[in-house]
């Protein structure tokens, strides 16, 4: 991947230094404190009510599924999301940052027949090419540079069948949230430790067409509560175009 974020004053490297040639990731301070900070946001929020069931576009998802879909999730989280999908008959990978979220799913990994595996987001997607009929993110894509965001749709398009499906929601830039903190680079911002990228409507087709990828199905702007707070997002699904190389 090529540049991150460039910021010395946050302590904000070049990604070319974080992953070097063989594509190991070398220690990075603001790195830690994000990891650092998803443990510990899952410890404390980890019994609440709000995650204990399937959220809305995780209903939304499965309705608009066929039989026995390969389905990759990307931030897991709590697992409620995956465990309901894999209930529905379909063949689930959840995958999540948070090495807490990911030992706490895995506990039960055998009652609920998820796969559940860590996966950095930056770092290419540990699955073989077409290994996926759909690939789910809810909020989970928004805490990158443009240059990662980009990649990180590359990988997804990569682990995707020809005319497989993405359906994702990330924070919109009229999110309340949008501007706090300081600025790091268009609609990205550092705020009480945690970055955050806010998706326009714009934004979303011109990267998901970028190559020629993907093809958008449906994109809204819809209001959701996160912890009780309001939150506006950009809800997307789209498909891979058939035919494409990698």
């Amino acid at each position: 991947m090529a540049s991150l974020i460039k910021d010395q004053a946050v302590g904000i490297q070049d990604i070319d230094d974080i992953y070097p040639p063989n594509g190991t990731p070398l220690p990075l301070s603001v790195d830690v404190d994000q990891l650092h900070l998803w443990n510990e946001y899952h410890r404390k929020y980890w019994n609440s009510a709000e995650r204990m069931s399937p959220t809305p576009l995780a209903r939304l998802l499965a309705d608009s599924l066929s039989r026995s879909q390969r389905v990759l999730e990307l931030g897991c989280g709590s697992g409620s999301d995956a465990v309901f999908l894999q209930k529905q008959g379909h063949a689930v990978t959840a995958t999540d940052f948070s090495e807490f979220a990911i030992h706490e799913n895995t506990r039960f990994q055998e009652v609920s027949g998820v796969h559940f595996s860590v996966q950095d987001l930056r770092a290419s997607l540990a699955f073989p090419d077409g290994a996926f009929d759909t690939v789910y993110a809810r909020l989970s894509l928004h805490y990158f540079s443009d240059t990662v965001t980009r990649e990180i749709f590359r990988e997804i398009h990569r682990v995707l069948r020809p005319a497989g499906k993405i359906l994702f929601t990330c924070r919109s830039t009229d999110d309340p949230l949008y501007g706090e903190g300081d600025e790091l680079g268009p609609d990205l911002f550092l705020s009480r430790g945690q970055i955050r990228h806010f998706f326009s409507e714009e934004y979303t087709r011109h990267v998901l067409s970028a190559e020629g990828r993907f093809t958008v199905d449906s994109l809204t702007l819809c209001d959701e509560l996160i912890y009780n707070h309001r939150a506006s997002v950009v809800q997307c699904s789209a498909h891979r175009s058939q035919g494409l190389s990698t």
